[in-house]
């Protein structure tokens, strides 16, 4: 019978919540909770949104708490300078020092789509002054009393017109608002489009549509602020937020053309963790490898291809050209970067212009002179000269060495047809690479 009490004792034990003993509002294992000791279900980081409120942050203490990003207001309304956060440059370099995501979010007073677009420019002026490179998304704050009363569509149309010009810069965009406004205001479809970032003050988010950030709290206390906090939870499991934000946390180093390499990542945000092999730049392919002298540069588009055969994005290295106008063999050097180092060269073959036939003229004792203009760049030119138009009777064949313009054709025959074109050469390497044949001239030896 003791024997029995004890078995039951420890199921009774066995069943009990693990999260009974967790501090409210904390993270255990991955898993997040709230005050009552439940599971947040898709919590996968939390974070603060600040403005001038909190003060001056001490955002390297902030970095030693659980505390993964920040949302910062750049300022409020219309883009006047007297409406800008005071301590909106500060908080930017406090979270990019201490290597802290961050979003922004800017407080809107608009009641139409022109003071909308002010608001956008607003945030716009400011991330440019600021040199600020949020990797969270731009937030809208829609909760002004003044807007209490516009309607679905209006609302639709000032948020878009703000979003639109904030994606229009490369930024992602998205709408706070509290479970209410949410509820009854912001109803428009188009709101659909954006991030949505709720603000209930419970144990619960009671939102019933998809939302991807909750603010659950306006008195919350974090290390580095003197004062309340407000607190949020991030709830996307793959950080559709502006995506992952990763960081390198191993590497084996840069992939070349000798070698691949391996990276792996881990998102500051989720946790999550990716490997990528880095494939080696195996295969470089011109365009195009011959041109004809027109004066120009001749530049052929490059594509590398990695030891798998997939295309390198030219984001990965640089191209410059050498020697690729005047006849001749030209470079053409490319140096990988960012996740490749490097250099290949490879080569490509300008030719000769295309020869010009001036004259030809039958002079005494059955003899002809042939004359051309010039070739820019030519070495020397090839005289051909036949009994027919096909150039394959009786055809001779006879160089001549620049800058020298004139050949004369000896031994002809009285009252043959001759034909004749000329084309210039360059010597690459020791080899003469030939432009293209002038047109024919032709005449009958009379003399």
């Amino acid at each position: 019978m003791k024997r029995f009490w004890i078995v039951i004792c420890i199921l009774v034990i066995g069943v009990q919540p693990v999260s009974a003993a967790v501090p409210a509002w904390t993270e255990v294992d991955g898993i997040y909770y709230n005050d009552k000791g439940e599971v947040i279900e898709g919590a996968v980081s939390k974070g603060i949104d600040v403005s001038k409120h909190q003060g001056k942050i001490d955002w390297a203490k902030v970095k030693q708490t659980d505390i993964n990003f920040a949302i910062i207001r750049c300022g409020y309304g219309d883009d006047y300078t007297f409406q800008d956060d005071e301590y909106f440059a500060t908080n930017v370099k406090g979270c990019e020092t201490n290597h802290i995501p961050y979003g922004i979010y800017i407080y809107s007073y608009a009641t139409n789509t022109t003071m909308a677009k002010s608001e956008a420019n607003h945030v716009l002026r400011l991330i440019n002054q600021t040199g600020a490179k949020p990797t969270m998304p731009v937030y809208y704050d829609l909760e002004d009393s003044s807007q209490e009363n516009l309607t679905a569509k209006k609302f639709g149309d000032i948020a878009e017109t703000f979003c639109n010009i904030i994606m229009s810069k490369g930024y992602t965009v998205g709408v706070y608002a509290s479970l209410y406004w949410w509820n009854t205001k912001l109803t428009d479809s188009r709101f659909n489009n954006w991030f949505k970032w709720v603000a209930q003050y419970n144990s619960k988010c009671a939102y019933e549509g998809a939302y991807d950030m909750w603010q659950y709290s306006s008195t919350g206390k974090v290390n580095g602020i003197s004062g309340n906090s407000d607190m949020n939870i991030l709830l996307t499991k793959n950080c559709s937020m502006g995506g992952h934000v990763d960081v390198i946390v191993s590497s084996t180093g840069k992939a070349s053309p000798e070698k691949s390499a391996t990276i792996t990542y881990k998102c500051n945000l989720c946790g999550r963790q990716r490997t990528q092999i880095v494939y080696r730049a195996k295969k470089v392919s011109l365009s195009k490898k011959t041109y004809r002298y027109t004066g120009k540069e001749n530049k052929p588009k490059v594509t590398i291809r990695d030891s798998k055969g997939n295309v390198i994005s030219s984001k990965n290295y640089t191209v410059t050209y050498k020697n690729h106008i005047k006849p001749g063999q030209a470079k053409v050097i490319i140096n990988f970067k960012n996740l490749y180092e490097g250099t290949v060269t490879r080569t490509f073959t300008i030719k000769p212009a295309k020869a010009v036939l001036s004259s030809i003229k039958n002079v005494k004792r059955k003899k002809m002179i042939v004359k051309w203009k010039k070739a820019k760049g030519a070495d020397g030119y090839e005289v051909g000269c036949a009994n027919n138009k096909a150039m394959t009777k009786g055809l001779r064949v006879a160089n001549v060495k620049a800058p020298k313009k004139t050949k004369t054709i000896k031994k002809l025959n009285l009252w043959q047809k001759y034909y004749i074109r000329v084309r210039a050469y360059k010597k690459i390497n020791g080899v003469k690479v030939y432009g293209y044949w002038s047109s024919k001239k032709h005449l009958v030896i009379t003399k």
